[in-house]
């Protein structure tokens, strides 16, 4: 047996001869009834619609959770390059102010001499 839902009423007349009416409504058919192709024109089936749906979303989520999961590897590759990317930054700074200092030293003590480098008298 297979449900059907009639959205314009109609009359069908089945292979023996035997004439059966449909109203607006749900209806328990039998297979050939469900899907002759009059009764089809008249009407939905509904549970192979709604069975066919149900596995068009399992296969929908089933991508999705993959691509979110790809995502969180992605997200965690970024995270490590990113610490990896500001431990590099710190290391480059402290030797940067390694080197001011480095120059900076000299010219503080060659500072006691006059313009041109020599004492003032």
């Amino acid at each position: 047996m297979m449900k059907i839902r009639v959205h314009t009423p109609f009359r069908f007349t089945h292979d023996n001869g035997e004439s059966q009416a449909f109203t607006v409504g749900n209806y328990d058919v039998s297979e050939s009834v469900a899907q002759h192709w009059f009764v089809q024109a008249h009407a939905e089936t509904i549970g192979a619609v709604e069975d066919t749906v149900q596995d068009d979303h399992e296969a929908i989520y089933t991508e999705l959770r993959e691509i979110i999961a790809e995502r969180d590897n992605q997200l965690v590759e970024r995270g490590t390059q990113i610490a990896e990317l500001k431990q590099q930054l710190e290391e480059r700074d402290t030797r940067i102010d390694e080197l001011v200092l480095g120059l900076a030293k000299p010219n503080q003590t060659n500072n006691t001499g006059g313009k041109n480098g020599g004492n003032k008298k």
